[in-house]
């Protein structure tokens, strides 16, 4: 009996255990269950809440098993439309234009994890840009796929306007750079005519005192208005972003001397004392950077406090600030004792055409207005920021500091040459025959003045068809072509020369200062290039360094 009761007593027990397992796991389950269906929900809200459509695709059958809300309001469906069980192809056969990019894609097999555009119609045949995305995941071993369809109507259309704006903006600053390079040439053409006459009649021996002032009066005024012409230029060029520096090794002390030699005769002329305090650090070291442009920047800041000074002096320091294997930092300063600048006015300095001086100031001193902005701009592609200091009435201190990196080898600057020099060339140009080729009479006119000068024999051409006929008949040591020609301009002439002939050496001739004018000029075939109104010296400086004396008759 007590056996049965034991046996009774382990099987109550058992019993219980086996209830409160099955008790607990059907609580789990039913945890389980509602989390489950919790989720669900949430991702149920999410995909129909979406502001964009999602369509879900068997894999295997092509059909539609799903989609969004956001699906029939982009589509703009009827109510009664039910997309569930028909196939991709026929949605994408109903509402994809008939021109639309993707096409065939998309009427066929959409791959998987693809993204692209589409134009889609609406049921109302309102057609729209749109961007589809393809996902696919996998559930109870089944392939599916996602199309995501979002509406980019606006968004292209802006970036049509965009684009239109940017191209119009581009053929705008094509149309105003066309513009400055007509600009250039056409007013650069009759002061070569003005500066060469004034130079060839400088050139003459014994000439009075008196011609001599007037004559300088003149080339002063015409150099005056090609700086003008060249500021403009240099400023078009900034703006557009076009402006690069050109590296190339030089020794920094010979450069400022260079710029000291070029402009002390102003301060001459006009009463005004030009100090200079080069820090003696310099002397031999190389750096590695635009030697024109740097000369520009101080050449600028010296003529605009020589400008503004009526007594007193000008003082340009440059200071060795520091220095490694590598680079070395300088800073530069120009100091005058002129009239100053207002404080009010001081951020305005820099600004494009600027004048911040009263209009009676502006009337005595003139200028455009370019020369600090260009100034400012050109230190900015070197890496660096000028700044001013001023008190009104008493001078004007601009500085900046540049780092540069050094350089081994070294490329000789050209001296600056004196000034009303008599052009007589040496010897090893005497005989020398140049085939000048120049539409213009005023500018083939001063230009072969100054080479029979010198003891060149000319022969001359106004166009490309005519210097190949002579060519044809005559030897010639070099040629001078202009580009801007009729019948045959120099481009075309100079290629046309080079498929026969590569030795003679070609230099352009031009009154037209275009963008990368090196590079332009290389790649048609001249060796070098002379700008109009050229200097005398300078001219005669190309030709020597093309020319080897050969003493050649006629043929």
């Amino acid at each position: 009996m007590a056996i049965q009761n034991n046996l009774l007593i382990i099987w109550l027990i058992a019993s219980i255990l086996v209830y409160a397992f099955l008790i607990r796991h059907f609580l789990f389950s039913l945890s389980v269950t509602k989390a489950e269906n919790i989720q669900n929900n949430y991702t149920e809200v999410l995909f129909q809440s979406d502001r964009e459509s999602f369509i879900v695709v068997d894999k295997e059958t092509k059909e539609i098993i799903d989609f969004n809300q956001h699906t029939v309001l982009l589509f703009e469906l009827p109510v009664e439309i039910n997309l569930t069980g028909i196939y991709i192809s026929q949605l994408m056969m109903r509402y994809l234009v008939s021109d639309s990019v993707n096409l065939e894609l998309l009427m066929n097999d959409i791959p998987d994890n693809w993204h692209g555009e589409a134009t889609l119609c609406t049921h109302n045949k309102r057609a729209f840009n749109a961007s589809i995305n393809s996902t696919t995941y996998l559930k109870d071993d089944k392939k599916y796929q996602v199309l995501s369809i979002r509406d980019i109507s606006e968004f292209k259309k802006t970036e049509t306007e965009l684009n239109y704006y940017k191209d119009k903006l581009e053929k705008t600053s094509l149309v105003k750079t066309r513009f400055l390079s007509s600009m250039s040439h056409e007013l650069r053409t009759p002061l070569n005519g003005i500066i060469g006459s004034a130079n060839l009649i400088l050139a003459e021996q014994n000439l009075p005192e008196k011609v001599k002032t007037e004559i300088g009066l003149q080339l002063y005024s015409s150099e005056h208005m090609l700086s003008i012409i060249n500021d403009i230029l240099d400023f078009s060029k900034i703006e557009s972003g076009k402006m690069e520096l050109n590296k190339q090794s030089f020794n920094l002390m010979e450069a400022l001397h260079f710029l000291i030699n070029s402009i002390e005769s102003q301060f001459r002329k006009n009463k005004i004392e030009l100090k200079y305090n080069f820090d003696p650090k310099l002397t031999d070291i190389l750096i590695l950077s635009d030697v024109v442009k740097l000369r520009q920047i101080l050449y600028n800041l010296l003529s605009n406090a020589l400008k503004f000074t009526i007594d007193g002096n000008v003082i340009i320091n440059v200071v060795l600030e520091n220095t490694d294997t590598e680079n070395i930092t300088v800073s530069f300063n120009v100091k005058d004792t002129g009239i100053g600048i207002k404080k009010e006015k001081q951020a305005e300095i820099f600004e494009d055409f600027a004048q911040v001086h009263s209009e009676e100031l502006i009337r005595r001193f003139g200028g455009t207005g370019l020369g600090l902005t260009i100034s400012e701009k050109l230190v900015n592609l070197f890496g660096g920021k000028i700044k001013v200091e001023s008190e009104y009435g008493n001078g004007a201190n601009f500085y900046f500091t540049l780092t540069f990196k050094k350089a081994v080898t070294e490329i000789k600057l050209e001296e600056q040459p004196e000034e009303n020099v008599h052009y007589t060339a040496p010897a090893d140009i005497r005989g020398v025959r140049i085939l000048v080729v120049e539409d213009n009479d005023i500018n083939a006119a001063i230009l072969i003045k100054f080479l029979q000068k010198w003891g060149i024999r000319i022969k001359e051409a106004s166009h490309g068809v005519h210097a190949l006929d002579l060519m044809k008949y005559h030897k010639f040591d070099l040629i001078m072509m202009d580009l801007e020609m009729p019948e045959m301009n120099g481009y075309t002439a100079a290629k046309i020369i080079r498929e026969s002939n590569t030795e003679i050496p070609i230099i352009a001739f031009t009154a037209t200062l275009l963008e990368n004018m090196d590079a332009l000029i290389t790649e048609n075939g001249f060796n070098d290039y002379i700008l109009k109104p050229f200097r005398p010296v300078e001219l005669k400086k190309k030709i020597e360094k093309f020319i080897q004396y050969r003493k050649i008759e006629y043929v």
